[in-house]
């Protein structure tokens, strides 16, 4: 065989022999970088199990979260300050006085409100998209805190004895006060109130619990 021939086909044959080298290497190269990019979306995938579990993970607390819930909720839930101004008329042969008159009383008055924090009053389920809370309807604890802010006495002739009407005053007021306080549980701003405390109760029990990376949203309504 001539030479020139046998070197053409050396030459051919090593040309083959370094392209083969070649593509293995950057074969072995593309392998490396997809597996490397496999480890990345793996662990990716990890991280986000794990994150979606801290966002779910308080399905499991909820049923353990009402007593700590109820100790949150403990009365008084929801207090409001709130002033009355009460006029009184006086009669003069009634409280026998020279004239009639008449008695302003500005009152400020404090009114304290409860929840049912028992096994009853709160239920508290699983929702598609966070957890449900259902509490009882606010209720008026004791009687309302009344303070006298001012008072006023028109008439052309002094009270003969002013401390007794105006202490006469007070007591029906009281008597009045405690019936504002009991129409107030329907309102819808104490209802607010009462739902909102009792959210961020439950949101912050849940945020404690072992595994909870992120509260849920809280959906309150009453029974």
């Amino acid at each position: 065989m001539e030479p020139m021939i046998i070197f053409a086909i050396s030459g051919c044959l090593l040309s083959a022999g370094v392209v083969y080298v070649v593509l293995k290497v950057s074969h072995a190269g593309e392998s490396q970088t997809v597996a490397d990019q496999l480890l990345k979306v793996q662990a990716e995938l990890a991280a986000s199990k794990k994150k979606l579990l801290g966002h779910t993970k308080f399905a499991e607390h909820l049923d353990g979260s009402k007593p700590a819930l109820a100790d949150l909720l403990k009365s008084p839930v929801v207090k409001v300050l709130r002033e009355y101004t009460h006029v009184e008329k006086l009669a003069k042969d009634t409280h026998k006085l020279k004239a009639d008159a008449t008695v302003i009383v500005k009152y400020a008055v404090e009114f304290v409100f409860a929840l049912d924090v028992s096994s009853d009053g709160l239920a508290v389920a699983e929702l598609a998209n966070g957890a449900s809370l259902k509490i009882s309807r606010p209720t008026l604890l004791g009687d309302p805190t009344v303070k006298t802010v001012s008072d006023q006495v028109i008439s052309p002739s002094d009270l003969p004895d002013k401390a007794a009407v105006l202490a006469d005053i007070h007591a029906k007021f009281a008597t009045l006060a405690r019936s504002y306080g009991l129409a107030m549980c329907s309102e819808d701003g104490v209802r607010i109130q009462c739902k909102m405390k009792a959210m961020e109760g439950l949101r912050d029990v849940l945020a404690k619990q072992a595994g909870v990376t992120h509260p849920p949203a809280v959906y309150v309504d009453f029974k």
